[in-house]
């Protein structure tokens, strides 16, 4: 495969390719790196939990005051002592990973981040299964020891396990789930590696084939360069079952067939553009004008995007109205830290505020129809699809995504396949996300000021979790090396079922 092939690859996978450089550490080693003085670290943190107590709107969404007290106060016991800029940065992640929130997360450090891509880092590309990490691709130039489908076992004697519930600590995300932490983990498992377990330029590595066999090989560490630009004869066989599967997944926006005109399949990889409304129009007109009984809609990576979109796929799924935010709440927008934000709140933003919030009852404010108009009653599109819909989903179908498969899943008008979507099924905190400078460390961080709360009812198990699909598969090193998209495959099924079970007119 080129290069550009292989990092479309990579971006597939983990869709966070992206938010590497906004994440990963950088900047020297932790030994080469100049150290913080305890007051000065101690001031930091002390300025990014009066901002998150004064502004996050979900501090308290997962965890009582007493539990949050507790985690800041834990966290901050670690500060007692001076500390490199990458030390007291794992405390920052992990004190807003504590928060269980995926829109709150660390920003890049441009230094920093040069430091890790210039250097040999983890030469093995991961897929997580459940709690089991396997080898996805082999970035060394030539070795065939480790080979992809393979279970990684232990790195330089630290157990694959524990480094995952390393990992995951510094890793934001919506409640308790796991698989937005897995989505994320994939495409930043060489960066976390590189920033808080060690920084070696060789790794022994202890894997398990298919048939049990213990396999341990002693690796070079890749720089990104290489990691590039290595073309390892072993990644063949994944390369191209890998081709067939996700480059459909990574398409940005697409209407197909399966079985025209009765099957058709949306593959939406944002909600975002401006020509997005006449689109969905364009398609949902197609459909209707073909008589197409079967809907697939592949929200697999979907990141997110734009509420009134999401809203408007919603409606095109449902011939009644509906609700799609029941609240939305803000604690202030006039925050003591103003002058620490890059996006600050100006006269005309608190004078808009002003006008367009009322007052919460219990604190803060509540936002109003008027800026938000997913708040209103939304109604159903003209002339809407009310055959079978299929949605996929997994672990990094996030945000505006999870909003649209949870009002659709509230009003019973798909079934889901695949993974727990990453996105909160009663809401999530975004909407306007500042970063915040720490101005001793210079630590970034971003985190939201709305917190949005969905129009469900019920379902309480799910108030930590995302939308549970209907039939649960994972994405597997096995299927990949044989070229097969399960979940697709089970999504196709149920179509076709579906065109069976209906009565013959």
């Amino acid at each position: 495969m080129t290069e550009l092939r292989l990092i479309m690859f990579l971006a597939i996978v983990s869709g966070q390719v992206m938010e590497v450089a906004r994440a990963g550490p950088a900047g020297g080693t932790p030994a080469a790196s100049p150290m913080l003085p305890v007051a000065a670290i101690q001031s930091d943190f002390d300025l990014l939990r009066q901002a998150l107590e004064e502004a996050h709107p979900g501090l308290y969404r997962y965890s009582t005051k007493v539990e949050m007290d507790r985690m800041f106060a834990a966290e901050r016991a670690k500060l007692d002592h001076p500390m490199t800029r990458l030390q007291f940065r794992e405390v920052v992640a992990e004190t807003l990973a504590a928060l269980r929130c995926g829109h709150t997360s660390m920003e890049g450090d441009a230094d920093m981040d040069a430091a890790f891509k210039s250097s040999p880092t983890f030469p093995l590309s991961i897929l997580i299964e459940r709690h089991r990490v396997m080898v996805l691709l082999n970035d060394t130039a030539s070795d065939s020891t480790i080979q992809p489908g393979m279970e990684i076992l232990d790195i330089n004697g630290h157990k694959a396990g524990d480094l995952l519930e390393h990992f995951y600590r510094v890793t934001s995300a919506d409640g308790d789930i796991e698989t937005g932490k897995h989505h994320d983990v994939v495409g930043r498992f060489p960066m976390y590696y590189w920033w808080l377990v060690e920084q070696p330029k060789v790794f022994l590595i202890t894997a398990r084939d298919s048939s049990g066999e213990i396999v341990v090989a002693k690796l070079p560490g890749v720089t990104d360069a290489e990691r590039k630009s290595n073309h390892n004869p072993v990644n063949a066989k994944i390369m191209s079952g890998a081709g067939k599967v996700l480059g459909a997944m990574h398409v940005e926006r697409k209407l197909s067939f399966i079985k025209d005109p009765e099957i058709a399949e949306i593959r939406l990889h944002y909600f975002l553009g401006n020509d997005y409304r006449q689109w969905m129009r364009d398609t949902f007109k197609t459909l209707h004008d073909k008589g197409t009984k079967a809907l697939i809609i592949d929200l697999r990576g979907n990141g997110g995007g734009e509420d009134d979109y999401g809203a408007l796929l919603v409606s095109e799924l449902t011939d009644k109205p509906f609700r799609y935010f029941d609240h939305i709440i803000m604690n202030t927008f006039k925050p003591s830290f103003n002058e620490d934000l890059d996006e600050r709140f100006d006269a005309g933003a608190v004078k808009r505020f002003s006008k367009e919030t009322v007052v919460n009852p219990s604190g803060g404010y509540m936002l109003t129809s008027a800026m938000v108009d997913g708040l209103h009653e939304q109604q159903p599109a003209e002339q809407p699809f009310m055959g079978k819909v299929i949605i996929l989903t997994d672990g990094g179908s996030f945000s505006c995504s999870g909003d649209v498969c949870a009002i659709l899943h509230h009003l019973h008008r798909a079934t889901f396949v695949g993974e727990e979507t990453g996105g909160g099924y009663w809401g999530n905190n975004s909407g306007r996300m500042p970063t915040m400078t720490l101005p001793n460390s210079n630590q970034k961080f971003r985190f939201p000021f709305f917190g949005y709360w969905n129009a469900v009812d019920g379902d309480g198990d799910l108030r930590r979790h995302g939308t549970i699909p209907d039939v649960q598969l994972d994405l597997k090193t096995a299927d990949l090396l044989r070229g097969v998209d399960a979940q697709h495959d089970m999504a196709v099924n149920l179509a076709q079922e579906s065109l069976a079970a209906a009565p013959a007119r």
